[in-house]
Formats: structure tokens, C-alpha cells, sequence
């Protein structure tokens, strides 16, 4: 990948983590000194002898005691919406935790409508009706029910789909004569009526208020304290729009970026998004452009929906139902894209969570024409949930990631055996498969979808278990180890940077997390209790469990 540098931020100066036992693949270290300055490792020594070998006339170098604790890389997260999840924190909360029934959800948003003027809108988000009491999806006449006199919008956890009432569908100029756009849906009832949900690039059509730059900034700020608190140090932002990219460049001018941001830019329009994939090759913008703090990676694509929300394209139908998902472009029009992005010198990460839709990828790729440059610069496909054998054998072949939504198992997978019967469920996130073939994958929660916490996708790749403790399958099943991998230097590698991330070693980033226990010692159930007790970016400290930073 092609590396064009900005100036980078100053870094942390000399410094000794000492008497640190170190993660080394499957187990720690027994005590050393590590030593870091200007924001990297610079030796891993002895303990003990860390401070006489930093120590120069020059310099004298600070201390952090770990105590014996246990010095982890920090997580790499590859596939994520920081923005997004920022925003939901200031919206209404519509997340399993806060809501457990339809009425639960009519109560939210009555109360939402009584401290707000009449006609505002009330937007809210992360609701799962899988984790409902009532077993069904909530409509409009429950909205309207609670909020008659405001427009309401509520997005499922998948972010491909929501439910608005009547007042936000009339001022959205929808009625029942609306016809369904191309890789969209108005959901009806078997009257013909709607019901309020709609799907996928249909939503664009809702006028729902955009976040202002203000509430932009807050929500991110938000969202950077979520990261630190799980240990992760880098975010591969997967929907990088405009706006967002604007704010990551005056944060990191400023100094005031906390987490290494790696933005994939949104390439066509979709679902009311700009796409600025011609205007990128215009202006000679490549993958790698940036700094250590912000580098651009390259353009997005989403070719489906989700499984959950029953929108992800299936070669075979849902079970019990006739409805194979939406595929939401038409295949030459990714044919010509493809090649524009490959040709521009622009990475590609491609949303394809079905068969069907991860079919099309591959076709679209190899009619691009342009498969030696894709085999050369680490391509991807996003969430890859759903592949095929045969599948997993191209992608082997053109060295393609499967940046793999993992984190779906534990917080999404008691929706999957419904929606796709058990053959199917046997090669969902096939991690085992994908390890076999030599392919690199990725752990990712694709957040806010579900928990940005990594040992929520740690726990589920090992034991394939979802919240309520139902076990989709044994056989992908994978060790700790290679679940630690994931977030660290798979993700590293998946985004060029296997030689300063995801790693404790000499030249690597100081990005520490830091344990008050031995992950390899614990039950995999209590992985999921696990948090840092500190981390460090670039050998400074952003958070301590125990105090603010």
C-alpha cells in the first residue's frame, strides 16, 4: 500500500512499563521491562534493568510499575461506526438492555415525546425483536400510540432498517401509493398497508434530521471513552463520510484525536450517503494517505443487508419463507466501480454478509479486470458471514480479508437459527475454515450493531455461544489465542500494518492494555467480565478503570 505522510502528532517521551508480563501469541512472559519512546517500543529488556538501560545525561525516563500485571497490545477494531455509536449515546436508547417489550418502547418514546416540543422528531435506535417479549417487530401503530403528535424513527440494532410512525412517513411526503426503490422496501401487511418498517436504501426516503457538527464532535468524544474502556486503540471507521472525515482531521490537527482512526470512505451513494469515490481518484487520494493517527485505507461498498433483519441476499431462502434479502446494486454497475477503485489505487472493503451477495463481490471482482492489483493490496469483504466452501476458496486464491463480524455471535446469533436452519448455521463466521485456508480474518462487532467490546467476540469465537447461552455450532470453533489474533495481528495485517501494530515488540506502537489478571487462565465465560485496568496510547495513558483521564 501505497504510504503518503502528514506530519504526526508528538509522541509520548521515554518511558519504562516495568516488571510487565507480556503477551507472546499464547502466553505471557515472565516479568521484563518494556521500553518506549516517542511513542513506540523501543526494547523489551529484563525486569529490573529497564531504567538503567533508558537512562541517559540527556534523559531521565518515567516509570509506570505494572505490578506483575499482564501488558497486552491494544485491540485493533476493523470493522466499526464510531460516529454512529456516539450518536445513538445522545438518541433515544431502544437497545436490548433498555427495552425488553414492545410497551417497554412505547414508554421510552411517550416520555421522549412529553420533554420535547410538539411536531420535533424522536429518534432512536439499537432495538432487536429478537430480545422481545412480544416476538415481533414493533409498527407504526405502536409509535403512533405513544407519540401521535411527532414524527418517530426508530433504527433495529443492524442499522438496516427502521420503523417510523404515521406523522414521520407523512412528512417524508410517503403514503400507501410509494413504490419500493432500487436495493430498498416499505414493508406492508397482508392488507397491502404499511407497517411502517422500512429496509435497507428505502430508509434514505425518511426525513429524519441529520446530526449537526456539534452533536458530531460530542457523540465521537463519547465514543472514544467507549474504545478506551475496552482496551481498543485503533478503529477502522467502515462508513467514513464527508463529514466525519472533517472531524477526525481538525481532532487530529489538534491533538485532540484519542484513538487511531483508519477511515474507508463511502465509494457510491447509498441509502443517503454521498459517495465520493470518483471525486477521491480525482484529487489522486490512495490508500495509505495520513499519518500515524489518521490514515485513509480506502472506499466502502455494501452490497446487502443484514441476517437478523432478514435483508442479507441468500442464495436460498430465509426458512419457512420465500425471501432471499435484498442485493442492493446491480452487478455492472460494481463491475465499472470496482475497476475505477482498483485503478485509482484505492482498497476496497466490501459489506457482503450472504452468499448471494458475497457471490456478486467475487464476480464483480473478477470481471474488474484488475485481479492482480486486487491479489496484491489486501481487499476485503465485510462481515463475510455467510460464504460458501467454493467462496472460501477464491478468496484464498486472490488473497482476499474476510473482515469478520464475530462479535455478531454472542450479541446477534440468537436470531440466526430461525433465519437459517441448521446447514446454514454450520458455516456462519466459519473461523475454523477460514484459519485452514490461510485466510486473514479480522474480529470485528461492527458497533453500534452490537457491543464494541472485543471479548464479546473473543467469547463467541471460542465457544459459539450467544447471550442466552444457545450454542450455534462446534465446529468453527477456535482456540484464545487465535481469538486474541484477531484484534490484534490480523487486524494489524489487514490494514498494512503488521510492523508497528497489534503487537508488543521493538518498533510496534506503544498501545498497551494493560490486565489485573491472566485472560489464558480464566473460563470463557469469564472472559466476558474482563476490562483494562489502564491504557496507553503511544506510551501515554487515556484511561484508568479506577479514575478519569
Amino acid at each position: 500500500m501505497n504510504t503518503q505522510s502528514l506530519p504526526t502528532p508528538l509522541k509520548g517521551g521515554l518511558r519504562v512499563f516495568s516488571n510487565a508480563r507480556v503477551l507472546a501469541g499464547d502466553h505471557f512472559t515472565g516479568p521484563c521491562d518494556v521500553i518506549t519512546a516517542q511513542g513506540r517500543v523501543r526494547a523489551i529488556v529484563p525486569a529490573g534493568t529497564g531504567l538503567a538501560e533508558a537512562t541517559s545525561p540527556l534523559e531521565q525516563p518515567a516509570v509506570t510499575d505494572v505490578d506483575g500485571q499482564y501488558l497486552m497490545p491494544g485491540f485493533v477494531e476493523s470493522h466499526g461506526h464510531p460516529v454512529s455509536h456516539g450518536i445513538n449515546r445522545l438518541q433515544l436508547d431502544m437497545r436490548p438492555a433498555a427495552v425488553s417489550s414492545i410497551a417497554d418502547i412505547r414508554t421510552a418514546v411517550r416520555r421522549s415525546a412529553e420533554r420535547s416540543a410538539r411536531g420535533s422528531w424522536i429518534v432512536g435506535a439499537g432495538f432487536d425483536e429478537t430480545y422481545l417479549s412480544d416476538g415481533r417487530m414493533p409498527d407504526r401503530g405502536d409509535l403512533d400510540e405513544a407519540a401521535p403528535d411527532h414524527p418517530v424513527a426508530i433504527a433495529r440494532t443492524c442499522g438496516h432498517m427502521l420503523v417510523a410512525n404515521s406523522r414521520a412517513l407523512a412528512l417524508s411526503g410517503i403514503d400507501e401509493a410509494v413504490e419500493d426503490p432500487l436495493g430498498g422496501k416499505f414493508v406492508r401487511d397482508s392488507t397491502g398497508r404499511l407497517t411502517g418498517l422500512v429496509q435497507e436504501d428505502a430508509t434514505r426516503l425518511i426525513a429524519q434530521p441529520e446530526p449537526d457538527d456539534a452533536m458530531r464532535e460530542e457523540g465521537f468524544s463519547l465514543a472514544q471513552d467507549d474504545f478506551h474502556s475496552w482496551g481498543v486503540t485503533t478503529v477502522n471507521d467502515a462508513i467514513a463520510e464527508p463529514s466525519h472525515m472533517r472531524l477526525y482531521q481538525r481532532l487530529n490537527t489538534t491533538g485532540q484525536l484519542r484513538v487511531r482512526m483508519r477511515p474507508w470512505l463511502y465509494a457510491i451513494p447509498f441509502s443517503g450517503r454521498e459517495g465520493v469515490l470518483d471525486d477521491l481518484v480525482a484529487a489522486g487520494i490512495t490508500s495509505g494517505l495520513g499519518n500515524d493517527m489518521l490514515r485513509v485505507q480506502g472506499v466502502k461498498f455494501q452490497l446487502d443487508g443484514s441476517l437478523g433483519g432478514r435483508t442479507a441476499a441468500l442464495y436460498d431462502p430465509y426458512a419457512g419463507s420465500d425471501n432471499r434479502g435484498i442485493l442492493t446494486h446491480p452487478t455492472e454497475r460494481l463491475i465499472s466501480a470496482f475497476r475505477t477503485a482498483a485503478r485509482g489505487g484505492l482498497r476496497m472493503a466490501i459489506h457482503a454478509i450472504g452468499d448471494a451477495a458475497i457471490g456478486q463481490a467475487l464476480e464483480a471482482l473478477e470481471k474488474s479486470g484488475e485481479l492482480p492489483w486486487i491479489i496484491a493490496n489486501r481487499n476485503r469483504i465485510e462481515h463475510c458471514s455467510l460464504p460458501t466452501p467454493e467462496q472460501l476458496d477464491t478468496m484464498a486464491q486472490w488473497s482476499l480479508i474476510a473482515s469478520s463480524s464475530i462479535g455478531f455471535v454472542y450479541n446477534l446469533g440468537d436470531s440466526y437459527p430461525e433465519a437459517l436452519g441448521d446447514e446454514r448455521i454450520e458455516r456462519l463466521l466459519p473461523h475454523r475454515d477460514l484459519i485452514a485456508r490461510g485466510i486473514v480474518a479480522p474480529g470485528n462487532s461492527d458497533v453500534p450493531v452490537t457491543s464494541g467490546n472485543p471479548w464479546h467476540g473473543i467469547f463467541g469465537a471460542i465457544t459459539r455461544t450467544t447471550r442466552t447461552g444457545t450454542v450455534l455450532d462446534r465446529k468453527q470453533s477456535i482456540t484464545l489465542a487465535e481469538s486474541l489474533a484477531m484484534y490484534m495481528t490480523d487486524a494489524a495485517y489487514a490494514n498494512f500494518e503488521e510492523d508497528r501494530a497489534g503487537m508488543v515488540a521493538p518498533g510496534a506502537f506503544a498501545d498497551f492494555q494493560i490486565y489485573d489478571r491472566d485472560p489464558f487462565a480464566q473460563a470463557p465465560e469469564e472472559l466476558l467480565e474482563l476490562s483494562p485496568e489502564s491504557v496507553f496510547l503511544s506510551g501515554k495513558k487515556v484511561y484508568e478503570r479506577s479514575e478519569p483521564v
